[in-house]
């Protein structure tokens, strides 16, 4: 009985090690979240566009536009639907609540 436990902790630590061989990461693979040579850096974030509040943009016949999640609006080279910039970042009103992800203000459209 002494014996078959020794086997089977031998194979149960044999069949480990091998599975810890196989899944471990190899030194000289690339980091896989390191961009590739001869791509362009992200855009940097639109801190230049000016800032509306929602009415402001709205008066001005421009079209509040949040985002979705990804962070698109935030980017320089964000286009709205019809291809134009946006006109502005919107900030909320005095005792407005703050969106978490974001808007811009996109031109009326044509």
């Amino acid at each position: 009985m002494a014996l078959r436990m020794s086997t089977r902790n031998l194979i149960l630590a044999a069949v480990m090690g091998l599975v810890m061989t196989a899944c471990s990461k190899k030194s000289g693979t690339p980091d896989e979240t390191a961009s590739p040579v001869g791509d362009p850096a992200p855009a940097a974030p639109a801190s230049e566009r000016p800032r509306l509040t929602g009415a402001e943009c709205e008066a001005k016949s421009g079209v509040v536009v949040g985002d979705i999640g990804d962070g698109a609006v935030h980017r320089a080279d964000y286009k709205c639907a019809d291809g134009q910039a946006p006109i502005a970042s919107i900030r909320p009103a005095e005792g407005e609540p703050v969106a978490i992800e974001g808007s811009v203000c996109c031109p009326p459209p044509a």
